[in-house]
């Protein structure tokens, strides 16, 4: 019996890039793969198409490394927009170099010399259903699949003006509304900080570190508008740091201010990675996926948002208590008063 090899990447939800390869046992039909991730916080959709292939005669390994293996030559891909039932606009996407907007493939056995995307560039409605429509000018074949746009939410807390206190023992909430038409939450948390030789203090370095907090904070509903509190222990923004910058006897270090990375993921994303979890731990190295929502195809199309809450203060305590703490003294922090404690 001849093997089909898919190639499937899709992107995350927390702004990742994954693939994963399956080994489908079939005869030979034309099997379009789908990944796209709707964003109305982004200024720019993409969606990646790709197709199975098949020769009886060459290695698999070999084909996998000519993109013309990978990809249709002639497509017609665009997005139908609709409210109540009715189409009322349809966005045409045009084809692009991956490799060139900034998303390159990872290297591996698939060619990455051409990474093909559809694009647009056109304005979201967050009101509106998006259904993707794949049409193959060398045959009769269409492709589609349809999603929710996750809108747009409020972030409670933290918020610009109220700095943050994360003094050792203690805990501090984060605080959001759910977004309509939004599953899954994730969480990563920012944090700068200037490094500089104790022998050239002026010369500094800007730096960061990203904490992530959580990654699959699920919500019951897709409704939106429900708060959503979560707790935060500050000892683990110790240990973070402890574990993330070296010492280094040799360096002063003056901390900076936080960023919170909020991140969304649609109902249709949730069922897949649920599904893919699942999988995790079978003894087959090669299995076939459990979970597609495209018509006529095999992928997923979801939708996500991102948001972001920019330069949250660190109160002063906790400066002190970061510099002069048992725990974090060796990095060589300035406490509040721009004094260090070694």
């Amino acid at each position: 019996m001849l093997k089909v090899i898919i190639l499937i990447s899709f992107i995350c939800v927390f702004n990742l890039s994954c693939s994963t390869d399956f080994n489908v046992t079939a005869p030979w039909k034309d099997i379009t793969i789908v990944y796209g991730l709707l964003d109305a916080s982004d200024t720019a959709q993409y969606v990646k198409v790709n197709k199975a292939f098949l020769d009886p005669t060459t290695s698999a390994l070999t084909i996998a490394q000519n993109p013309d293996s990978l990809y249709y030559a002639d497509l017609n891909v665009s997005l139908e927009e609709y409210q109540n039932g009715n189409l009322i606009n349809t966005l045409q996407l045009i084809k692009v170099d991956g490799n060139s907007e900034g998303y390159s493939k990872d290297p591996g056995i698939f060619s990455n010399a051409l990474n093909y995307l559809y694009k647009t560039t056109q304005t979201l409605n967050q009101n509106s259903q998006y259904k993707i429509i794949i049409g193959n000018e060398n045959s009769s074949k269409v492709v589609s699949s349809i999603t929710e746009v996750i809108n747009d939410f409020r972030v409670i807390r933290p918020s610009v003006g109220q700095p943050v206190s994360l003094l050792p023992g203690f805990a501090f909430i984060v605080d959001w509304q759910s977004a309509e038409n939004g599953k899954n939450y994730g969480l990563t948390i920012r944090f700068h900080y200037t490094e500089a030789q104790v022998s050239n203090p002026d010369a500094k370095q800007d730096k960061f570190i990203d904490w992530i907090i959580f990654t699959n904070e699920v919500e019951q509903t897709t409704e939106g508008g429900h708060e959503i509190t979560r707790t935060i222990q500050s000892n683990d923004f110790y240990a973070k740091l402890l574990n993330a910058i070296p010492f280094d006897g040799n360096v002063i270090r003056e901390a900076g201010k936080l960023d919170f990375f909020f991140s969304v993921g649609g109902e249709e994303l949730y069922t897949f990675n649920q599904v893919t979890q699942a999988q995790q731990g079978l003894t087959s190295g090669q299995i076939e996926p459990q979970y597609t929502n495209i018509d006529n195809g095999l992928g997923l199309f979801s939708s996500r948002f991102n948001k972001a809450v920019y330069g949250i203060q660190i109160e002063n305590k906790t400066l002190d208590s970061l510099a002069c703490g048992s725990q974090t003294h060796t990095l060589h922090f300035k406490n509040s008063a721009g004094l260090t404690c070694f």
